[in-house]
């Protein structure tokens, strides 16, 4: 079994405990930039996790981005230019800020991979 085996493996099982424990939790459609358009080189897999941007700017100026987890709702994952869908848990940001319809954008740094769409969400306080 490779690394990358093991890590989807353990992902999946993460993914399990969660859904069992009724984490809050979304799921949203995602759009990966292309590679030829700036976006990321390989696929997203489970357990995937960029930095969420919802518009928020400091005074500064600079973009607010806050920590998530992706899990694509199929098991090879997405590749750049693909659209599907996927389960996005917040890492640092209290879901009751999000909201049905509301549009995202992820990051990897300063380079923007995906955009998105809130479809459901689940299991809100």
């Amino acid at each position: 079994m490779s690394k990358m085996d093991d890590f989807q493996s353990d992902q999946k099982r993460l993914l399990r405990e969660m859904l069992r424990s009724g984490e809050p939790h979304f799921e949203v459609r995602l759009t990966l930039v292309k590679t030829e358009e700036g976006g990321r080189q390989g696929r997203i897999v489970h357990g995937y996790r960029p930095q969420l941007w919802i518009g928020q700017r400091l005074a500064t100026d600079d973009m607010i981005h806050w920590d998530s987890r992706l899990y694509p709702r199929n098991d090879r994952g997405l590749k750049p230019g693909e659209t599907g869908k996927a389960l996005m848990f917040l890492l640092s940001l209290p879901p009751a800020v999000l909201q049905v319809g509301e549009h995202l954008e992820f990051f990897e740094g300063q380079r923007r991979v995906a955009i998105g769409e809130v479809l459901s969400a689940v299991n809100l306080p």
